[in-house]
């Protein structure tokens, strides 16, 4: 693992931990390295910060297309698909994004592109299943932003119940797959 990657690695732990609070003097020391050394690959927490977005969505994405191939029921892969957490950040919470926001408005406009990015997969799950008459025909345009700003809303969300962002992103899909209707018993 290059410097880089150890650096990430270790901002992604203590991010884990502090969540935006952590410093570049805790990621030199958890390094056993001075922060000089730190900047002279990253000129700032900001670009840790940028990185550690790309690095998560490139895992998610990553996913969405192996769950998007695989072979179990539509229906299966397209929540697993809209759900996809890599498990290295499943424990994470992402709930944060209104104080990323407020801190670093430039990562948080990266994740914002990041969220409306990487819908291939999903998309060819829903075409797929609109042309097999398993999903009804929907504006897929339509759907893609409600999802995105969905998202978007889940992670604007301050840690103020007791559930998880994997929790609340998982009753989101239900709600986006199963509707409001009550099912039939």
């Amino acid at each position: 693992m290059d410097l880089r990657e150890q650096i990430l690695h270790t901002a992604t732990q203590l991010f884990r931990t502090h969540g935006l609070n952590f410093t570049m003097q805790q990621v030199a020391s958890s390094l056993h390295i001075s922060k000089k050394t730190i900047y002279t690959v990253y000129p700032g927490k900001e670009a840790i910060l940028m990185d550690m977005v790309d690095m998560l969505f490139a895992k998610i994405h990553q996913k969405k297309s192996e769950l998007a191939a695989g072979t179990d029921p539509l229906e299966k892969r397209l929540y697993a698909v809209l759900t996809a957490l890599p498990e290295e950040y499943a424990a994470l919470d992402f709930r944060r994004l209104d104080e990323l926001e407020e801190k670093y408005p430039a990562v948080a406009a990266r994740v914002r592109f990041q969220l409306a990015t990487g819908w291939e997969p999903t998309l060819y799950l829903l075409e797929q299943g609109i042309k097999e008459g398993r999903i009804r025909p929907v504006n897929l345009t339509v759907l893609q932003k409600t999802l995105t700003a969905a998202f978007e809303a889940i992670l604007s969300c301050a840690e103020d119940d007791n559930t998880s962002y994997a929790s609340d992103l998982e009753d989101m899909i239900d709600i986006v797959m199963h509707g409001l209707k009550e099912r039939d018993v």
